[in-house]
């Protein structure tokens, strides 16, 4: 009698032996062929076990190959992020150095030999320090973006209103009598990082007072509002506005709309890190000649 798997494979056979010569009865057939399935069974269920230990055992190899892999690549990863910290100090005090250094002799020039050089001259000069100090702005805006990048930010309860207010406070381009930012409604308490923060809010105030319609006040609304556990925190301003097919690009490293605005093209770019590292994110809406609305959104940090 075959002993047959359940996909009709054919895996022993079994047989019954009588003392003389005869045929089965009906009965015995019906047991022998009850032996036989039971047998199959038992069969089946003995690869499976085979096959399953096997995969384990598999399993458990690759398991440990994989641990020392990662072993071995977050070593490489540690290696890497002092590599780069130590590139960062470099930059920071290495390369900046000749810059300021540029910024401080063109100046001397301009001031103590003016008279002595023709205009072309003191075009010349004019463009040095500019020059150099838009090179000053890219390299700590990199250095800015470079620290986001691996660090692991320390999350917190953030008071945005009171980071916002000290802002403001701070900085004396954003109380000055030729931009108004108002805020609409208290801002909520959020789960991040407040240095990252600091420099999102910054980056977002300051973005709306370059990008300002020639001819007209810069003006900022900053309104929030919760979702669930949500909150977004909202900066409108009446800008020169975007257009629909630059919104994703704008978050790109170095990209700029508008080459002939002042700017590094890092600063989006920031943001957005910045609110990945935080589990945020930031988006926009915006029309050409209507100005912009960035938001950016957060856990929120209630007690």
């Amino acid at each position: 009698m075959p002993i047959v798997s359940a996909t009709g494979k054919i895996l022993a056979t079994f047989g019954t032996y009588y003392r003389e010569r005869r045929s089965p009865t009906t009965q015995e057939r019906a047991v022998v062929e009850f032996l036989s399935q039971t047998a199959a069974i038992a069969i089946e269920r003995a690869q499976a076990q085979q096959v399953l230990q096997a995969a384990e055992i598999e399993l458990r190899q690759h398991a440990q190959q994989l641990e020392v892999k990662v072993q071995e690549r977050t070593v490489r990863l540690r290696d890497t992020i002092t590599e780069l910290e130590t590139f960062s100090y470099s930059v920071s005090h290495d390369m900046r150095a000749p810059l300021r250094a540029m910024q401080a002799f063109a100046r001397i020039l301009e001031e103590e030999c003016g008279e002595q050089v023709s205009d072309d001259g003191k075009g010349y000069i004019r463009r040095i320090i500019s020059a150099s100090e838009r090179m000053d702005r890219l390299i700590q805006d990199m250095l800015v973006y470079s620290r986001l990048a691996p660090a692991n930010l320390e999350m917190e309860r953030v008071d945005t209103h009171a980071l916002f207010t000290g802002i403001i406070q701070s900085y004396p381009q954003f109380h000055d009598d030729a931009v108004r930012i108002r805020i609409l409604n208290p801002l909520p308490a959020v789960k991040g990082n407040e240095t990252a923060l600091n420099q999102c809010f910054a980056n977002l105030l300051n973005n709306g007072i370059k990008f300002a319609r020639p001819g007209i006040k810069p003006e900022i609304d900053v309104s929030a509002e919760t979702r669930g556990d949500t909150a977004r925190i909202t900066f409108r301003d009446n800008g020169v506005g975007i257009d629909a097919s630059q919104w994703e690009k704008i978050f790109g490293l170095f990209y700029r709309v508008n080459r002939a605005t002042e700017g590094t093209g890092i600063g989006l770019a920031i943001v957005k890190k910045a609110m990945e590292r935080m589990n945020g994110s930031v988006g926009l809406t915006s029309e050409p000649g209507q100005g912009s609305a960035f938001y950016l959104e957060l856990a929120r940090g209630d007690d």
